[in-house]
């Protein structure tokens, strides 16, 4: 593909970048409408509505990994065309749905069809800029990346309240239309090569099966008890026999639909493992945050959002200043300074986290997480695309993104987990304290009753503030495992060394 230069280049570059915000936005925007939703479709919103954001990751899942093979059965450029005339659509049918059962049909199809999208557009970002300007692109690209999930359930939750929830779908048609003209205004004479493979069945029916049985055991586990349910171990057994299976053939087969030979580049293996463990740790701590503020500390959506905004601060700032190091320093130096951030984020967290925290000293926490961030996401994605062939870039680009969302999703998962078990434990022993022989009990009780509050009122009012002493310490024994985590993750970075010259992002493709 030629680049671009002039008021095309930056119309679709604007056009691309729309592209990714809209479709890492809507993934987020629905988190803080759940309860807005549910009440107007009549469903419960922890047992039936949570379908409203488990359908949209199961069709993004499964055709993520496939956008290589779309690509080359297709073209870059029509894929995403195609790609987006349908997401808005879907995001048209998710608003004006009128039962439950729609909205659902509606969100898989609109996760199935936004797969391509990310890849896609940061593919071609890159493709239609010049050599000396990709790194800039990849700069600009990766800072939409970190702000759309942040800026998702503000936006989700102000919607919602001030307007009526169908509008956080809405909003895609205007952008959706407006992306797709440009696009196709400026890159339909630049489509990529195409090529006819026969369509692998198998591995799509098993990747399917996989991913629908993974998904569905993340948002369900810690509702069912995990392995203690008959139904997750059954969704366990057929997500690890689809995907055991899947791996045997597509390393098998002539024309896999997911080139597993791509984990033989050492620089692209080494980066999808780097974006899946500090992925998974960083949408966990992304995601506990605001739970725990909304839970224990009486913050609504919209301000729990206001909370991690600060995440994107750095990002936003150092994103290019972090591209043009890059080539002098190489990913590996980056990626320790990333990792020795990101631990001294948890760390930080950990000291300062207690029931009488401000929103400032949350925010800067955060704001710490961000700087690891913004020294993290350039140089992985310029290890990851280092050494792969241009012609299997969106191939690359395709599995490389499914692991970082199929690892958010997990990290969610473990870490409520972790947080919901830690503070069940808490609850147990701070509680073994209150007793009828305990002085500050009794003067607890007192004081109580000089408010009013005697017998069964009293009883609730100390279970409270046990369970927000118990969530607090329960939060900061996730970070302080978080931390530790990311300084294992040091252990991985010699494997980042190559004797190639340090390249600016993409200069390989």
């Amino acid at each position: 593909m030629k680049p671009l230069s002039g008021f095309s280049l930056l119309l679709v570059a604007i056009a691309l970048s729309m592209v990714t915000f809209m479709v890492v936005l809507d993934y987020s925007i629905a988190n803080s409408s759940l309860l807005y939703i549910s009440g107007d479709l009549a469903v419960n919103p922890s047992s039936q509505g949570i379908y409203v954001i488990t359908t949209y990751a199961v069709g993004e899942a499964i055709s993520l990994p496939i956008t290589g093979w779309l690509t080359r059965r297709v073209g870059g450029v029509k894929l995403i065309s195609i790609s987006l005339i349908l997401f808005v659509f879907f995001s048209w049918t998710c608003g004006l749905s009128w039962t439950f059962g729609m909205l659902i049909v509606s969100r898989f199809l609109q996760g199935l069809v936004s797969g391509p999208l990310i890849p896609l557009s940061q593919t071609l970002i890159v493709m239609t800029h010049p050599s000396e300007k990709k790194n800039i692109a990849l700069a600009i690209w990766s800072t939409i990346v970190i702000a759309a999930p942040i800026l998702g359930p503000i936006l989700g939750g102000w919607i919602s309240y001030d307007y009526h929830w169908p509008w956080i779908f809405y909003i895609n048609i205007p952008v959706g239309i407006i992306s797709i003209a440009i696009i196709w205004t400026f890159l339909k004479k630049s489509e990529t090569p195409t090529e006819k493979q026969p369509v692998d069945w198998v591995g799509l029916t098993l990747l399917a099966f996989g991913v629908a049985c993974l998904q569905f055991i993340l948002d369900q586990g810690e509702q069912h008890d995990w392995l203690n349910s008959n139904m997750i171990r059954t969704a366990s057994s057929i997500s690890l026999v689809c995907f055991t299976l899947l791996i045997v053939w597509s390393s098998t087969t002539r024309n896999p639909l997911i080139e597993l030979s791509l984990f033989k580049i050492r620089t692209y293996a080494v980066s999808a493992f780097h974006i899946a463990i500090a992925y998974a740790i960083y949408f966990g701590s992304f995601v506990l945050i605001p739970l725990w503020l909304q839970q224990s500390m009486n913050y609504t959506s919209i301000w729990a959002g206001v909370s991690v905004a600060p995440i994107g601060i750095a990002p936003t700032l150092f994103s290019f200043f972090i591209a043009k190091l890059l080539p002098r320093t190489g990913a590996g130096f980056l990626l320790t300074l990333s990792f020795i951030l990101f631990a001294f984020s948890c760390f930080y967290t950990v000291n300062i986290l207690d029931t009488d925290i401000d929103l400032f000293h949350v925010g800067l926490s955060r704001f710490f997480l961000g700087c690891g961030v913004a020294f993290f996401i350039i140089p992985v994605f310029s290890l990851s695309v280092q050494d792969v062939p241009a012609q299997k870039l969106a191939s690359a680009m395709g599995i490389f993104h499914f692991i970082r969302a199929l690892f958010g999703g997990i990290g969610t998962s473990v870490f409520t987990t972790m947080w919901i078990r830690r503070s069940e434990y808490h609850h147990a022993t701070v509680g073994e304290n209150v007793t009828s022989f305990s002085q500050q009990t009794n003067q607890f009780f007192d004081r109580l009753g000089e408010l009013g509050l005697y017998g069964k009122q009293a009883l609730t009012q100390m279970n409270e503030l046990l369970n927000n002493q118990a969530s607090v310490l329960a939060i900061n024994d996730c970070f302080y495992f978080m931390g530790w985590l990311f300084f294992a993750l040091l252990l991985s970075i010699p494997f980042c060394w190559t004797k190639k010259k340090n390249m600016s992002p993409w200069e390989a493709t």
